[in-house]
């Protein structure tokens, strides 16, 4: 039987990102004009499991789960977390404690008081997801915690910006009237598609300050509309964009690519 070596390194590592197509942006002579954007993305798609169902692949995992049960008898022990909410703001150990496989001896967090030129939060965590090992990259919830922390922070800077302006203390009073009747009420009519002749002030400036905070944070409902809106604008403006697909079938059903393969087939 014959077999297939196959060895992995850092360069077949970076070549599996690429795609068929050459990228423009490489060739320096095909950069003269800035009005070309060229956007390039790549999928794949196991053939032979795109017949199985989510409800197989369900089932599959939890008897996977309870046969791995019945095996282990190892004691897990379960560490409880503090009563205090941990500081998320210039605390280093934060996500050292959290992947401790991640950073190596308890070096190498972000906003590290020691190091003698300051780095932003965000500048290092790109930093982080560019190693060559790519261990940030792959991990399962790394990319999603320091997600949800640059939201937070987001949240949070706008709301105080607009917490500074002049005109937001008679907002606040204002806002600290709606009861949650108020609320139930809006809710109601959200949901059934009514609305009442008799606006609420103090909701309406609530909705329009969640608005303007919501549209700065990234991966909020609101700034996907703004970034809508920018695209209707860029499509007005520029015209509709020239999508280019590129479909390659599966070498496994192809007699061609077995055949080249050293499979035995009767290509008669």
């Amino acid at each position: 039987m014959s077999t297939l070596e196959q060895k992995i390194g850092d360069e077949e590592g970076q070549s599996e990102r690429t795609g068929y197509v050459p990228d423009p942006l490489m060739n320096p002579k095909e950069c003269t004009t800035a009005d070309v954007i060229p956007i390039s993305n790549s999928g794949v798609l196991d053939a032979n499991g795109s017949s199985v169902s989510s409800d197989e692949i369900v089932n599959y995992f939890l008897h996977k789960i309870k046969t791995n049960d019945q095996e282990v008898t190892e004691n897990v022990y379960l560490i409880p977390h503090s009563s205090k909410p941990v500081n998320e703001y210039f605390n280093p150990k934060l996500l050292t404690g959290l992947y401790p496989t991640l950073f190596c001896y308890g070096r190498g967090a972000p906003e590290d008081q020691s190091r003698p030129i300051e780095i932003k939060f965000k500048e290092h965590i790109r930093y982080l997801l560019s190693y060559n090992d790519r261990r940030f990259e792959t991990n399962h919830s790394f990319i999603f915690v320091v997600f949800n922390l640059l939201q937070r922070r987001d949240a949070c800077f706008h709301a105080q910006l607009i917490a500074t302006k002049p005109y937001f203390q008679a907002s606040a009073n204002e806002i600290q009237s709606i009861n949650s009747k108020d609320i139930e009420m809006a809710l109601n009519n959200n949901s059934k598609r009514t609305y009442n002749t008799e606006a609420n002030s103090a909701l309406n400036k609530l909705l329009r300050h969640i608005k303007t905070v919501g549209g700065r944070v990234m991966g909020s409902a609101y700034s996907r509309t703004a970034l809508r809106t920018r695209i209707h604008a860029l499509i007005f403006n520029q015209g509709l964009p020239s999508i280019f697909p590129t479909l390659n079938p599966a070498d496994i059903h192809s007699p061609v690519a077995l055949y080249f393969a050293g499979v035995q087939l009767n290509l008669d």
